[in-house]
């Protein structure tokens, strides 16, 4: 090896070796919140989100209150004849019981029902993105086994970007963070085969958004 070629390897060595003995906070906990990278669009956050995500092939309906939910909701499980939904929140059980529509409560249903429906911890205007975690809907099952993912939201679900989510977590509390946290950015997909986009390879094939224009009853 010329002598050239080996001093310069020595110092390509020498800065890998110094990158690996700095240790830096492998978690930073500070964020800055009042940076932005991108250009912010204007608009209600909503109406960004809803354009955002109908990019992502999602489907959008907008929601005035809980009852308009349910009578969109039931009209859109009748004109698609979705036999069977699943929800394992106590909240969206005993908001279908009051209506007489059976919900499937048990997690082992998931594997024959059509529709799995959750609530979300937010949703994130700049992407058109959902994020749902252990800590309020319980499992990702819901949102991985059916074919349709449903996601009811409330107005107070609604952030611009994923750096204003995560700067309200208290990571001081490290028993108050969830335990998995899923950001679902449309429909599940693949160009992998021929580059040709297909729609429902690892997960739903669907995914609805219900918002409900009103703070959050629970």
């Amino acid at each position: 090896m010329a002598t050239d070629e080996r001093s310069s390897k020595e110092k390509i060595l020498k800065k890998v070796r110094a990158g690996l003995l700095h240790k830096a906070d492998a978690y930073p906990t500070n964020i800055d919140l009042d940076s932005d990278v991108f250009v912010k669009e204007s608009g209600d956050l909503f109406e960004t989100f809803s354009g955002n995500f109908h990019a992502n092939k999602g489907f959008f309906k907008y929601c005035f209150n809980e009852y308009d939910f349910v009578d969109q909701f039931l009209a859109m499980v009748e004109e698609r004849e979705w036999n069977s939904v699943i929800s394992l929140e106590k909240y969206f059980q005993a908001m279908f019981a009051h209506c007489e529509f059976g919900l499937f409560i048990k997690k082992d249903d998931v594997r024959v029902a059509d529709v799995g429906l959750t609530g979300c911890e937010a949703l994130v205007s700049r992407t058109g993105s959902v994020i749902i975690s252990t800590k309020g809907n319980l499992s990702r099952t819901l949102s991985i086994f059916p074919p349709v993912h449903v996601v009811v939201a409330y107005r107070e679900n609604l952030c611009y970007d994923l750096k204003n989510y995560f700067g309200e977590w208290n990571t001081s509390d490290i028993q108050s963070l969830p335990s998995m946290t899923s950001i679902i950015s449309g429909p599940s997909r693949t160009s992998d085969i021929e580059k040709t986009l297909v729609l429902g390879a690892h997960g739903p094939m669907e995914i609805h958004v219900f918002f409900i224009d009103q703070p959050k009853p629970f």
